[in-house]
């Protein structure tokens, strides 16, 4: 399957834009597929998105990666979403480094882990197993860094063998350090900063959510991160749409007025 070079475009390359999908229809990923992102983020975490759902993501979003961040450290999670074939995991809440270890061991297929391989869609349902076993540890995995354990505890995490990358959770890391979300907030670049620092020095690929509202991405584009969990599904339409309302009713009203003048001057 096409993930098995996924980690290696992401080594190679900076920005790579991937939106993060939210809404379980499948038609949504394809619609955004069509327009030219990266790849796709299936955000298992704060959605509904389920197993089913994660397969026809992956269906819609031909031929694009689709990577999945997933609900947390569980390991009958993490083998049947790999067994889905998608092309990585972020796993989020990861704090120490026996998590991190467990999150690789579960990750890994023998003997590099302990995971278990199904005659899911990953392993052409069955007919493609044996060769699906000789290349299912090169699926990505990557740990979200979002709380001050994390932080604290970051050298050793990163250092934990398996590993092929981080993602910083922006919001949650801000709330976990008592601070706002702000890219002039020093203590929030700080730990950013203290993450890519750690993070390349072990040769390690790095991302972080941009939210479509922040208009300023220049602060990303300076510290040259990989990849950008790029707004979302839902983001995208509300915005969108609110951009859209305000705009035509600014310019209807504008109208309007001059239209009700213009009658009151005839009408004189």
């Amino acid at each position: 399957m096409k993930h098995y070079d996924f980690l290696k475009k992401l080594k190679e390359s900076r920005f790579l834009l991937a939106p993060l999908i939210s809404i379980t229809d499948p038609s949504i990923s394809e619609m955004i597929a069509s327009i030219g992102p990266d790849f796709l983020i299936a955000d298992m975490e704060h959605s509904a998105i389920g197993i089913n759902d994660l397969q026809n993501i992956q269906m819609a979003a031909k031929p694009l990666e689709v990577v999945a961040r997933i609900r947390g450290l569980e390991k009958n999670e993490i083998k049947k979403v790999l067994d889905t074939g998608v092309a990585g995991i972020i796993i989020p809440g990861i704090e120490t480094v026996e998590e991190t270890a467990e999150a690789v061991g579960y990750s890994k297929v023998p003997p590099l882990g302990v995971r278990g391989v199904g005659p899911g869609r990953a392993s052409g349902y069955g007919y493609a197993f044996s060769n699906y076993v000789k290349e299912a540890n090169k699926q990505v995995v990557i740990i979200q860094i979002e709380t001050k354990k994390a932080l604290d505890n970051l050298s050793e995490i990163l250092s934990v063998p398996g590993i092929d990358g981080c993602f910083i959770g922006p919001v949650d890391l801000t709330t976990a350090l008592g601070t706002d979300f702000s890219w002039t907030n020093q203590l929030f670049l700080s730990a950013v900063d203290k993450i890519l620092t750690e993070s390349r020095a072990r040769g390690l690929v790095t991302g972080i959510y941009f939210p479509l509202a922040n208009g300023n991405p220049e602060p990303i584009i300076a510290r040259g991160f990989n990849f950008i969990m790029y707004g979302t599904d839902r983001e995208a339409i509300q915005l969108e749409y609110r951009n859209s309302l305000d705009s035509f009713r600014s310019k209807s009203n504008a109208l309007t007025l001059g239209t009700d003048l213009m009658r009151q001057v005839r009408g004189r």
